[in-house]
């Protein structure tokens, strides 16, 4: 996986936002597997960039939401898949409109 300074940009900015770094066990946790995550949704989606991820998250959430048609990927692991995409919306919104992050 290409760690691109988007990437490193959102796993920062969970990490600022209080998502741990590591679990209890020494695993990479929150602040690694949610951008991993969204990484993979990119890809999915045949999107060439977070940025590019960035300026369709809303119809993607819908796509990965509750009644969507990739529903059941969105809520794999408990919810994770879309719990970071509903985290990179709040992320990317703060980027878009110029927020220091």
């Amino acid at each position: 996986m290409n760690k691109t300074i988007a990437w490193r940009s959102f796993s920062k900015w969970l990490w600022e936002k209080g998502y741990s770094k590591q679990s209890k066990n020494g695993n990479p946790s929150t602040t690694y597997d949610y951008p991993s995550r969204i990484d993979r949704i990119r890809e999915r989606e045949n999107l060439s960039s977070l940025d590019e991820l960035g300026e369709h998250i809303l119809e993607i959430i819908e796509k990965y939401g509750e009644n969507g048609s990739e529903s059941e990927y969105g809520n794999q692991s408990n919810g994770s898949n879309l719990k970071a995409l509903k985290l990179f919306l709040e992320f990317y919104k703060k980027f878009d409109t110029g927020e220091t992050l």
